[in-house]
């Protein structure tokens, strides 16, 4: 039988974050080094006009992390899984940030990593 409290239910960290500011993936990227591994607190997805907007929760520097549109499919499949959730609320998951070029311009992806 589906769970479907669970499944539907937006997935909480139990995180307070009225008072964090949201950066851009970038913004971190250029103020720490590559091999930096970022906490992950929790994570959701905002629905934009400009589709998914995936944003993570860095409680150790309040802050919100919006990431990539095309993570979004991503961080969905982690909230659908009760197993990556509790990983994250344990304080088991960071992130590190690469850079590469499109269109002339640099941009900004992660790589997740156990803590």
């Amino acid at each position: 039988i589906m769970d479907f409290a669970s499944k539907f239910n937006k997935t909480s960290f139990g995180i307070d974050t009225k008072d964090f500011g949201y950066v851009k993936l970038a913004e971190v990227a250029t103020s720490s080094e590559p091999s930096t591994v970022h906490p992950i607190n929790g994570m959701w997805v905002r629905n934009s006009q400009l589709g998914d907007s995936p944003v993570i929760i860095d409680a150790e520097n309040k802050r919100l992390v919006n990431l990539p549109s095309h993570l979004g499919a991503t961080v969905r499949d982690i909230l659908a899984d009760p197993d990556a959730v509790e990983t994250i609320k344990q304080g088991k998951v960071g992130y590190t940030i690469y850079s590469y070029e499109s269109h002339g311009k640099t941009c900004y992806g992660i790589n997740f990593v156990n803590k």
